[in-house]
Parts: structure tokens; sequence; C-alpha cells
């Protein structure tokens, strides 16, 4: 429970039992504090009020003894007591008043208690405990430390934050408002009332309902219900009903009120008046009505003046289709010829200065030996020379200094490293040259499985980060085919396998020979290709990618290609689990 009275040192007398029922004193006003904020029944407040005066009697009746025991003077005895008096009667009236609005108890009467315990105990009773105890009268600057004490601690703190909240609150042009636990309201800033004309000091839970409009009512209260049991903030858009019955668009936002210990104490919500806005966009969307129903109008004129042409226009879009598709062709496969002429020449290009690198390398690696052969050398001849003399020493120190044998290992990692780099990207250029000869159209001998390593090792970087490959090659002989074209149906599976793949799965590439053909297979672990669909994948432009990020070719082409090659290919598939793609081509007219 968070404690807005603390107790310190400062508080206590020197007198043990006093002491102790100060500090319970303390302990009854946070619990009341904490009923009240937390919205508890009135009955729990009322029970709290009759332990707070209960035990305040039984306090101040201790008190009283011990001072008729120190014979304490009469006139300060009839202070003290009529003080005790008045502040039970205090509470006694708060008490049966029961009021219906907690707040009364947080603003008024915990505000009496605060101040009264603290400069009574600072006060009245350190002289009662002074004179008791045959100590100095404590001086009235001492005495005074008690508003210090005031503006230090967590109460006061507490009360000057809530003052200056609610003076901006007032201030600003938005419904601003803080319930309880119990969903009761607690405060409402001067715009509700102005807004509503309801007075300062009025309303309650269920006036504040009544404000909502009927259709509006349910959904506020769910979110607030809602807010409440998974303490997240919330935005709701609702209309309030005036008193000349005109409505108020309202946008609230509101969070959770926690109290430190983790306990839910209420919500704070603000909400703007957004009725101008909601009128326009009403008035918008009347607008917006209107003229569809003027376009639906002259739509349908349109379509009935366009009946007589509807056969011509159906038959010309088919023209418009064919025609599409045989220039989409065209036009992709010279694309695919200039890029693999660029690829080429870019192969070319790199494999020239790549050659330099690697017999450099080669070069250096020899140079490395002969220097780590002259480094053992001196390192014998300095072990032959005194240990003391000059020129040994001078040696030690610069062997020490570039750490000679860190350096013999280092230089031969990074050689070797080196060497390794380059010949991985030997092996690249040449895939790429292999790769690129797409504007080969003549029939050849071509090592299929040797193709596939190709195409991998150039759309490495479109794999490696969604699946893992693994190869069953059965070992394929050559076999005679555009192996350009081959290449390219190979990337087109592969690249979609892997965007079938939502995560990270596997792709398995297979080959193998049945009696009159040849077949691969390119098998993924990815979502499935639905079977309403499965008939229009190697249609033209038909794609099953965003807007933009496809052009449905790449099935279409590899169809047509494996056609012209006399195969055929053939596609199997489980939604959740994966698709295969195998295609056949015949051996009996290969030639091979």
């Amino acid at each position: 429970m968070d404690s807005i009275l603390t107790w310190n040192d400062s508080l206590k007398l020197g007198i043990s039992s006093v002491d102790d029922q100060h500090r319970r004193l303390l302990e009854l006003i946070n619990r009341l504090d904490e009923a009240v904020a937390l919205g508890h029944a009135p009955d729990t407040i009322t029970e709290l009020l009759d332990d707070l005066i209960d035990y305040t009697r039984y306090h101040f009746d201790e008190e009283e003894k011990l001072m008729q025991q120190s014979d304490f003077e009469e006139a300060l005895f009839t202070s003290h007591k009529n003080e005790h008096r008045q502040f039970v009667e205090t509470i006694v009236e708060a008490r049966n008043q029961k009021p219906d609005n907690a707040s009364f108890l947080l603003h008024h009467l915990l505000d009496f208690l605060f101040d009264w315990l603290y400069r009574h105990i600072l006060g009245t009773d350190k002289k009662m405990a002074d004179r008791i105890l045959g100590k100095p009268i404590s001086d009235a600057a001492k005495i005074d430390q008690a508003g210090i004490i005031m503006q230090s601690n967590l109460y006061s703190a507490l009360r000057e934050s809530e003052d200056r909240f609610k003076e901006m609150a007032d201030n600003l042009p938005a419904l601003i408002w803080i319930s309880n636990a119990k969903n009761i309201p607690v405060f409402c800033n001067r715009y509700r009332h102005k807004k509503f004309n309801i007075p300062l000091g009025s309303g309650n839970h269920s006036q504040w309902l009544d404000m909502i409009h009927p259709d509006d009512r349910d959904k506020v209260a769910d979110t607030y219900t809602h807010a409440a049991s998974d303490l997240k903030k919330f935005k709701i858009q609702y209309r309030l009903r005036r008193e000349d019955e005109s409505i108020v668009w309202i946008l609230e936002t509101g969070v959770p009120r926690i109290r430190r210990n983790g306990s839910f104490a209420g919500l704070l919500g603000c909400g703007m008046d957004i009725t101008n806005q909601k009128n326009a966009e009403i008035t918008i969307a009347r607008i917006n009505q209107l003229l569809m129903e003027q376009v639906e109008e002259r739509t349908q004129q349109l379509l009935d003046a366009n009946k007589t042409l509807e056969a011509e226009k159906n038959e010309q879009v088919r023209l418009n289709a064919r025609l599409k598709e045989t220039q989409a062709h065209l036009i992709q496969s010279e694309k695919m010829a200039s890029i693999g002429q660029l690829a080429a020449g870019v192969a070319h290009e790199i494999n020239n200065p790549l050659g330099y690198v690697f017999s450099n390398l080669n070069s250096l690696k020899q140079y490395l030996n002969d220097i780590l052969l002259f480094s053992e050398t001196a390192e014998k001849l300095a072990q032959e020379l005194p240990a003391d003399n000059r020129e040994v020493l001078a040696y030690h120190q610069l062997k020490e200094n570039i750490d000679i044998d860190y350096l013999k290992t280092d230089l031969s990692d990074l050689v070797e490293e080196s060497i390794e780099g380059a010949t991985r990207a030997r092996k690249i250029v040449q895939d790429l040259r292999d790769f690129s000869r797409i504007d080969k159209q003549e029939m050849e001998l071509f090592d299929i499985e040797a193709g596939i390593d190709a195409t991998l090792n150039i759309i490495q970087n479109e794999l490696k980060y969604k699946a893992k490959i693994v190869k069953e090659y059965s070992g394929l002989k050559p076999y005679r085919c555009i192996g350009a074209q081959m290449n390219q149906i190979f990337m087109n599976l592969l690249v979609n396998a892997a965007h079938a793949i939502e995560t990270f799965g596997t792709i398995y590439i297979r080959t193998g020979t049945e009696k009159d053909h040849i077949w691969i297979e390119i098998e993924d672990t990815g979502k499935g290709i639905p079977e309403e669909i499965r008939s229009k994948l190697f249609d033209p432009f038909f794609t099953t990618k965003p807007v933009g990020q496809g052009t449905g070719l790449g099935l279409s082409l590899s169809y047509k290609i494996i056609q012209n090659h006399n195969g055929k290919i053939e596609v199997e598939s489980n939604i959740g689990k994966g698709s295969t793609f195998r295609i056949s081509l015949p051996l009996t007219t290969n030639g091979c």
C-alpha cells in the first residue's frame, strides 16, 4: 500500500507508548485514504471511520491519564483535552454525514486530519512530552518546523500535484475526468459543467452514463470495463446529449491509473469535442452518396448505349490479350538476352583483375614463406650471439614490439583466407559466364546438374536466408538442349520456391532417369498452392504476388520453353506443407 502520511524520527516525542499510538493513527489515516482512492463501498469507509474514532478516543484517554499521573498543570491539561475533544467531534460529524461523493473525505476530512495530526504532535504533544520528561520546553521556532515537514511530506506533494492538475484541467477546452476503482467519477473539469450546464459539485456515475447517447452507452461502458481489467489505454468516439437534446461528438482517450503497489486506482480520461468534424464528415458522406448515385446513373446510361458494341469489344479484348502475350514473351526474351550479354561482359571484366589478385596472392604466399624462413634464421643467429649483445637486445626488443609470433600465425591465415575468397569469386564469375549464355539458342549437350549448381550460385543471396538446399542428384548424363533456357527455368522455380516459404524452410532438388525421359524435381516446404489457382499457374500474367512485385511471366515462359523441348511440367501441392514442380524431358528424340 502507498502511504500518503509517512512516519519519521522528527515526529518522535521520546515517550514510546505515545509514539507507538501516533504511528498507529497514521496507519489508520493511510488506510482511510486508500479506501477512498480505490472507491470502496460507503459501509467500508464508515467502518474505517469508526475504527479511527475508537482508536483516537483510546489514544486520547491514555495521553490524558499520562498527564494526570505527571501532575500536569490544570490550564494546560484542559486546553490539551479540548483539542482532543474537537478532533473527535470533527471525525464523528464527518462519519454521520455519510457523503455520497467520497471526494468530500479526500479533500476536506483528510486535509483536516493531516494538518491537525502533524501540528498537534509537533506542537501540543511536544510541549506535553517535554514537561513530562523534564526537558526544556520547545520554542516556537522548533514547533514551526511542522510546516516544513508538511511541505516535504508525500501527502503535501500529492495535494499540490492534484491542485496543479485540476487548475490546468479547468482551463483546457476539453472534457477531463477522473474515476476511482469503482468507476465512480471523483473529478470533472469546468468544461463539462459549462458544456452541459451542470453545476459544480454535482453529478455521479449514473448521471454521467445518462448523458451518453443510448446507442453508444453499452460501447462506452464496455470500453471502460476492459480498460480497467486489462490495464490498457483506450480511444473511443461516442455521442453525448445536452439538455436541449443536441448531440455532441466526443473523441476520448483514457488511461488506467495504477498505484505504486500495482493495484488499479481508476481511470483518467480526456475528451475532445469533434462535433464539427463529424458534421463535416456526414455532409461529405451525403455529397459522396449523391455523386455515387449520379455516377451510377450515368454509367448505366453508358452501358445501355454500348450494348451493341459489346461483342466487337470482347473480340478486341481477346486480340489485344494475344498481342500483349506475344509482345511480353518477345520483350522478356530480349531482356534476358540483354541481361546475358551484360552479365557476360561483367564476368569478363571481373575475371581479369581477379586473375591479378589470385596470382599476386599466390606470390604473396611464397614471399611470406621466405620471410618466415628468414625470421627463423635471424632467430637462430640471435641465439648464437651473447645475450647482452647490443644488436641482440635490439632484435629482441623489435621482436616484442611487432609481436612476430602473432604476425607469423595471422599473416598465414590472412593469405589462406584471401586465396579461399578469390577462389570463391572465380567460381562465381565462371558460373555467371555459363549462366549468362541466354542468347545462345542452338541445341547442344548440356550438364543439367551443373546448370542447377551454377543457378544456385547466382541466386544464392535470394535463397540463403529463406531455405536450406538439399541436393539429391542421380548423376544425369549431358542432355541435348538449350542450356541457358534450362537455367532460366531453374532460376524461376527456385526463386518461386523461396518466395513460397514464409520464414525458413527446405528446398529439395532431385534428378533422375525413367525409361524414355529424364526428370528434375524442385520441392519446397512452403505454404502450398490453393487448388483453385493451380490450373492458372502457367497462364501469362497470372501471379499471386502483390501488385508491382511480379509480372506473372516466370512460369509462363518456363512452360513454353519446356514445350519447345517436347517436355512437360507438373505440380503437386499441399496447403501448409509445400509444393513440388516436376519437369520431364524426352530421351527418345534427344539423341544424347
